[in-house]
Parts: structure tokens; sequence; C-alpha cells
């Protein structure tokens, strides 16, 4: 009996798939008028559901594919030293600004679905990536003022990470464009300008800023921290001056004491980051503990402690965000 009802349920959940599928083949073997259109399939319970969907799977397998690619943004890094190509991958979620302009060409009833087929001209594709280009354009034009303006280094950083980001979706658009023999739009020029003028402006900054190291005391702490640290991030023992930023590295001598026949050493350090006219930009703090029945172990422990210890990646990761992004 129970193999009966399983074959009887496998029978009916095959028949009401199968309408699906053969509403897909069917819509799969209809063609656009034009041989250049762009299509777009959409299944719905009616046809104005069936229609959003076939615009938005002609979104995904047209456009967004294609705009996921590298794209080669310049001949040369940030500092001008190699003429090797710059590439970003672009992977953003493409909208069509005018999808009504992606018609209804063919529509299908079957069962209790309705299937269609919906077409877009490439002239009317490009002028929705146009229109994205000059909004995109737009909020180029206003980060890329922050860029410039903003002496704060964190915020430089930022503003600079999303002015690439925006020039890059722009020149993603623009190729994509150029494969439909579209013709630049004048702000393209005028985006490209603006990103020049940017690029400058920071080249310019990571020639000026530097990071100085500059500890309260130099002993043994402070010369495991600088080693610590320099392996990941650019520094120099230097005195802060103009526009860098100035490590300053606290920490007082370990305090030990004995507890029940065991030796405790702990040692308190901070890190601020401060400008070299002294404003301090945030500071970070982390303890380490060495414990031992010797005395002098149980400070050699806490020195190999804190060479080993895990919170210099996290120092060294928010560090960055404050460096020049010169690479």
């Amino acid at each position: 009996m129970k193999l009966l009802l399983l074959a009887i349920f496998l029978f009916l959940l095959s028949c009401a798939k199968q309408p699906n599928q053969d509403l897909y083949k069917v819509l799969e073997e209809i063609s656009c008028p034009n041989e250049s259109d762009f299509g777009g399939i959409g299944v719905g319970e009616n046809e104005t559901a069936a229609l959003v969907q076939a615009r938005s799977n002609m979104a995904q397998e047209h456009f967004a594919e294609k705009l996921k690619s590298s794209v080669d943004i310049d001949g040369r890094n940030i500092n001008g030293v190699t003429s090797t190509s710059t590439h970003t991958t672009i992977n953003q979620n493409v909208k069509l600004i005018n999808s009504s302009d992606a018609k209804l060409h063919y529509s299908k009833r079957q069962g209790g679905q309705i299937g269609v087929i919906a077409c877009m001209s490439r002239a009317d594709a490009a002028k929705g990536f146009l229109e994205q280009q000059r909004l995109v354009t737009d909020s180029l034009e206003m980060i890329s003022g922050t860029t410039i303006n903003t002496e704060h280094p964190k915020h430089k950083n930022e503003a600079w990470q999303r002015t690439q980001t925006y020039y890059n979706n722009i020149v993603a658009i623009q190729n994509l464009l150029n494969g439909w023999g579209v013709a630049k739009a004048d702000y393209f020029d005028k985006a490209s300008e603006i990103y020049s003028k940017t690029r400058e402006d920071y080249k310019n900054y990571c020639r000026n800023v530097k990071l100085h190291w500059n500890p309260e005391q130099e002993n043994i702490y402070s010369e495991i921290a600088f080693s610590k640290l320099s392996s990941g991030i650019k520094m120099e023992k230097s005195l802060c001056n103009g526009k860098g930023i100035s490590l300053t590295y606290k920490g007082s001598e370990p305090e030990c004491s004995v507890n029940f026949g065991l030796n405790t050493c702990s040692y308190t350090h901070s890190l601020s980051l401060n400008a070299c006219d002294g404003t301090e930009y945030t500071q970070l703090k982390n303890d380490a503990m060495g414990v031992h029945q010797e005395p002098d172990f149980a400070l050699k422990k806490l020195q190999n402690n804190l060479k080993s210890a895990e919170f210099w990646n996290q120092w060294i990761q928010e560090i960055k965000q404050w460096s020049p992004q010169c690479k």
C-alpha cells in the first residue's frame, strides 16, 4: 500500500512539473524580431509577473555577466612606478532603469502559468546604461571633491576607494557600450578628467605622508612592537612633520607580583595614531602576561607572549586604514 501511494505521489509530482518544463521549452524556441535584440524569458501566475521576471532575467543574462569582467583602468599604479595594468573586478547588480523599453514580444498560457518573451533593442538598452553612467558620474564628482579636500587620513582613504569604485563602474559600462557601437557621452570624458585630477592629488598625498615611529621610550618592548608592526606596515623611525602620521607607542614597565608561589608579570601598552601637530586620531590598547615559578622566567615568558600575541594583526589592520594606500 505504501509503495502504491509513493508511486501515485511521484506521478502527480511529475505531472505538476511537466507543464512548466514544456512551457520553458516552447519559450526557448522563440526569437526576438531583430537578431541583435536582447531577449528575456519569464514565467508567472499572470502576464505582469512573468514580464517582470523576463526583464530581470534579461538584465542578468545579457548585461550583469559582462560587467563582472576585469576592466583595464589605467596603465600605471598610483605611484607611477610600473607600466603594468591596474585591473578591477566589477560585480554589481544590474537593473534596467528603462525596463519599460523591454517590450512584450510573445505570451503563452499553459496550465496555471503564463510564459512570456520580452525583447529590447540595443539602442534602448544603451539608453538605460547611459543614464546609469550619468548618475555614477555625479556621484564620482561629489566623492572626488571629498578625496581632494579632506586632510583626515582615514576619511581620505575611504573617499579614494569610493572614487576608484565609481570610476571603475563608469569604465565598465563604457566597455559594454563600446561593444554595441555606442559613442561615448560627454560625461565620460568629464569623469575621466575628474578621476585623473583626483588620482594626481592622491599620488601627491602618498609622496608627502609617511608613518613615523615615535615611542615614548626605547626599550625591549618598543622594539618588539616595532618589529611586529613594521613587518606588515611601511613605517620609519623619524620625527613626524608635515602631513605625516605619528605612531606613538606607550608602555610602562611590567608589574610583577607573587601569588600562591607563582610570579606573575603583566604589561599594559598602547599605540596612539596622531597627526604631526599632536591631534589624536585613535588609540589601540592591549595587555600581555607571563607566569612562572622563577621571577626571571616570568618576565621572559611575558616577552615571548607579547611577541606571539594575536592582537598585532588586529593593530596592523587598523593602522592600514589610516595609512596611505599607494600600491
